[in-house]
């Protein structure tokens, strides 16, 4: 298996599983416990913009994100959850749940593309990085791969906190 093979089914998987996120009231996916944290609904958004600036990065392109996403969703158009203070990603509201997932689903088919055509030797190539450069595939494994399934696992932990069963409860059970 390739490495970009490898990248590939990587990111079906958490894509899949944050897709399945989406599923829930709008009250459990903007829950977030006493003890503070971030909701469902946070995780969401700031996975999908992340991935959109990452690849819009190593693509060469504008980012998914538009003002008329942000309009749509009921969400910031500035910013992507970094560096947030708790209380400010407590207040982040998705008010139309349908609007994020067309969002996420146009990111997710955005980096299945660029997957798709790309060689082991396309993961190689620098691209700049907060603190100078780093490689496309260090970008997606780091900050996509292993970044977004920390979230999967905050999202997991939400989800049992109100009674929910976890993202792609049913997988492996074939």
């Amino acid at each position: 298996m390739s490495t970009v093979d490898f990248i590939q089914r990587s990111l079906e998987f958490t894509h899949a599983a944050l897709i399945d996120a989406r599923n829930g009231s709008d009250e459990q996916l903007h829950f977030v416990p006493e003890q503070g944290s971030h909701s469902i609904a946070w995780c969401l958004w700031h996975t999908s913009r992340v991935e959109d600036l990452i690849m819009s990065r190593v693509m060469g392109e504008p980012q998914v994100w538009s003002e008329q996403w942000a309009e749509r969703s009921g969400l910031p158009f500035d910013g992507f959850g970094t560096n947030m203070s708790d209380e400010d990603a407590q207040q982040v509201h998705i008010s139309d749940m349908g609007a994020l997932a067309g969002y996420q689903d146009a990111v997710f088919e955005r980096t299945a593309h660029f997957l798709a055509a790309a060689s082991d030797e396309d993961l190689e190539r620098e691209i700049p990085a907060r603190n100078g450069s780093e490689s496309v595939g260090e970008a997606i494994s780091l900050h996509m791969m292993g970044h977004f399934n920390g979230h999967r696992g905050e999202i997991n932990t939400l989800r049992g906190m109100q009674g929910m069963p976890t993202v792609m409860a049913a997988q492996g059970t074939h």
